[in-house]
């Protein structure tokens, strides 16, 4: 990385009482780029052992447009509970700015792309490789949790407090999701296959903005 990556200040990552005992790994965190080297680091050791599952996914709102969706497990509950939840993790990148984020996000999903190739050669899909990691290097791919509505359902209400999400009434955002799978959820961008053009749902194209006003999406 050739920037410089910022923490969110301890005084603005305000947990609720519902996390007590997650608490000090959420506001003692890595550096940001430490955060994601760990996260590379387990996710290819799940693709060593064959634990990530890759799908080939069509468009539900425009045949013809495919992306990649991969569920990569992680091994610590402490990195995806910092990754997701922590002042320096994935979100805390996107509440610093839209632009912070977006620049984040692309910084996990290129660092995840050796263990999703390896992950591609012991399960080939349908395309190349080359087409399937043209889906992982479109402007609208992302990174998120898997089964995010049960992990989110099942997480205290109120237990993550920036005032800026307070503000803007945000309910599912102030809530600090951490699924026993311990799973991430990676998702390309659509597109044409032989043309490489990209069909994006409108809905999703103020993701940045409604994770920095709001924590979720």
């Amino acid at each position: 990385m050739n920037r410089t990556l910022r923490i969110t200040p301890i005084a603005e990552w305000m947990l609720g009482p519902g996390i007590t005992s997650r608490h000090s790994r959420l506001l003692d965190v890595p550096q940001p780029d430490h955060l994601l080297a760990k996260v590379v680091e387990e996710a290819s050791r799940s693709a060593r052992s064959g634990r990530i599952r890759l799908c080939w996914q069509e468009a539900d709102e425009c045949q013809g447009y495919f992306r990649l969706v991969a569920r990569v497990p992680l091994e610590q509950e402490a990195t995806l509970d910092q990754f997701f939840n922590g002042r320096s993790g994935y979100r805390a990148q996107y509440y610093l700015s839209p632009e912070e984020g977006v620049l984040y996000n692309r910084d996990v999903l290129q660092g995840l792309k050796g263990a999703l190739s390896r992950a591609y050669h012991q399960q080939p899909l349908a395309e190349s490789l080359e087409v399937v990691l043209r889906t992982i290097d479109g402007p609208h791919a992302k990174v998120w949790l898997f089964d995010e509505i049960a992990a989110f359902n099942s997480s205290p209400a109120g237990s993550l407090n920036p005032q800026r999400w307070i503000d803007n009434g945000a309910d599912r955002g102030r809530r600090t999701p951490l699924p026993s799978h311990l799973t991430l959820d990676i998702k390309g961008t659509f597109i044409k296959p032989l043309t490489g053009e990209l069909f994006v749902d409108p809905l999703k194209l103020d993701r940045a903005c409604d994770l920095f006003r709001m924590g979720y999406t």
